[in-house]
């Protein structure tokens, strides 16, 4: 019995040791607001400069609260590169294992918010080659005229005839 709890004890401290190591560190990309809370109305906490050290406590959908040496916050995710200094990317394998299937809020208003953040840079979106295959595979689920008044019909809209915006000056 002595050994078995001896044992339980040691792979708790075990995982505790790999937690605390497995922390994720990253760097400001830019000047950013530091919050108080992760939504976009949260009061403002503090201001970060760019290239500023951060550790990551948690994720929270496209948010990520951080600490630094004098303030801690959250900040939105695209905001951070993740790994040491300003030219490493990446993340340990643990802290994203950790965080994967958190969702968070867009604002205290309760409106859910899905966020597509890869961690891509500017160099990379400008770069990135069209797919057109890809945009055939997303015509499959465009509406056609009938199915589109059918739905607005169903949900109790009404036809309205707005009247052109005039042509801009040359």
């Amino acid at each position: 019995m002595k050994k078995v709890f001896s044992f339980t004890i040691g792979l708790i401290a075990a995982a505790f040791v790999c937690a605390v190591l497995a922390k994720e560190v990253g760097t400001t990309r830019v000047q950013t607001d530091l919050m108080s809370a992760p939504y976009s109305d949260a009061t403002a906490a503090g201001r970060l400069p760019a290239n500023t050290r951060v550790d990551v406590l948690e994720r929270r959908g496209g948010w990520v609260q951080v600490s630094t040496t004098a303030a801690n916050g959250w900040v939105r995710l695209h905001q951070v590169r993740l790994g040491e200094g300003p030219e490493q990317r990446g993340a340990s394998g643990v802290g994203t294992l950790w965080n994967v299937g958190q969702t968070g809020r867009s604002g205290t208003q309760g409106i859910v918010a899905t966020t597509g953040i890869r961690g891509m840079t500017a160099t990379q979106l400008k770069q990135a080659p069209p797919n057109p295959k890809e945009v055939e595979k997303l015509e499959q689920y465009r509406a056609n005229d009938a199915q589109a008044r059918d739905l607005a019909k169903t949900g109790g809209l009404k036809d309205k005839d707005v009247a052109w915006l005039p042509k801009p000056a040359e």
